[in-house]
């Protein structure tokens, strides 16, 4: 994203939580596929997701990517194990960006899933394999 989040008029900054799963899945999809992330976002017309390893931003892209929706300053540093949920800050961009909020996340989940689910397949012969040269 050429643009900093700074240069953008932010309506709103709340705290936020987001569950374990969900970042974790995050975490391993920045890892396994790409860093960043990008990509639409079905059911919100006009939404990207762009996702890297300081912020998760949900922009407009019919807007030249203006952030409606940005979490950032994700609090990893005292978490004790992978199953605590993880504390940030919400940025609001605009004014019905609480609107969406937990749609973007459900649908960054759901897609997270599904791409992940077949990097898993194309890696499985591999594990396989391994799992059965470990039981010999």
């Amino acid at each position: 994203m050429s643009m900093k989040l700074d240069d953008v008029p932010v309506i709103k900054i709340k705290p936020a939580i987001i569950e374990a799963e969900k970042y974790n899945r995050v975490r391993l999809g920045l890892i396994r596929l790409e860093n960043p992330l990008r990509f639409a976002l079905p059911g919100l017309r006009g939404m990207d997701v762009i996702i890297n390893d300081k912020a998760w931003i949900c922009v407009d892209r019919t807007l030249y990517d203006l952030p409606v929706l940005a979490w950032t300053e994700f609090e990893t540093g005292e978490r004790a194990g992978l199953h605590e949920p993880i504390n940030c800050k919400l940025y609001h961009y605009h004014v019905h960006a609480n609107v969406i909020a937990g749609t973007v996340l459900n649908t960054v989940d759901r897609l997270l899933q599904e791409r992940l689910r077949v990097y898993r397949t194309t890696e499985a012969p591999c594990v396989q394999t391994l799992s059965a040269v470990r039981r010999r």
